[in-house]
């Protein structure tokens, strides 16, 4: 028959599981980061992700050198997903969620490290990251907003004001979104209820979107 442990045993033995699952724990790999944003921009090519703190960083380097230079964007506690990147004239566009869910916009002219924010959408509106493109004269972007639906902000390059449409309502959407931009029509695909791929398209200048289910129940993952 096993004999109880001491006091001195007990402290003993917990200090050995301890260091056990410390040990365990410095071998498991750290959280990684969200992804980062890609674009070319001319002769250079432009990567965005999000940084320490949930600050939001950005590097350029000119194409055929290995020379990444490095700025932030917004400091810590600006950026909370991963973000969109897309250039747009003589300027690159950034959008990423922000604090208190919010739908943050980022913009500088090409050759300058001079950042501009803009709120799309404000507290509680944003529950993903967000996909963005350009469409002729126009900015969009779309995330998934609050209960699910499918959000869609554009703005007329040049300008502040941010249009919202909901594309798709409540209980619709379960992921972050893609979008791209298909003649005249935006195109924006994501997860749907019961795990269906759903997609909806709209013609430029309206705002009526079709939606479509492009694979059924448990579909994906």
């Amino acid at each position: 028959m096993r004999k109880p442990l001491s006091a001195r045993g007990l402290v003993a033995a917990l200090v050995t599981a301890a260091a056990v699952v410390l040990g365990a724990a410095g071998l498991a790999p750290a959280m990684a980061s969200t992804g980062p944003s890609m674009t070319v921009n001319g002769n250079s090519v432009n990567i965005a992700i999000q940084g320490p703190h949930n600050s939001l960083k950005f590097y350029w380097a000119v194409n055929g050198t290995s020379t990444w230079h490095a700025e932030t964007i917004a400091g810590p506690g600006t950026t909370f997903s991963a973000p969109s990147m897309t250039v747009n004239g003589n300027s690159v566009n950034i959008a990423a969620m922000g604090p208190h869910n919010r739908l943050m916009f980022y913009w500088a002219v090409n050759g300058t490290s001079t950042w501009h924010a803009e709120t799309v959408a404000g507290s509680g509106s944003t529950f993903s990251a967000p996909s963005m493109t350009v469409n002729h004269n126009s900015v969009n972007i779309a995330a998934m907003g609050p209960g699910h639906r499918l959000k869609f902000y554009w703005a007329v390059n040049g300008t502040s004001t941010w249009n919202p449409e909901t594309v798709a309502g409540s209980g619709s959407v379960f992921s972050a979104p893609s979008m791209t931009v298909n003649g005249n029509s935006v195109n924006i695909s994501a997860v749907g209820a019961q795990n269906r791929l759903k997609f909806y398209w709209a013609v430029n200048g309206t705002a009526t979107w079709n939606p479509e289910t492009v694979a059924g129940v448990n579909s994906v993952r």
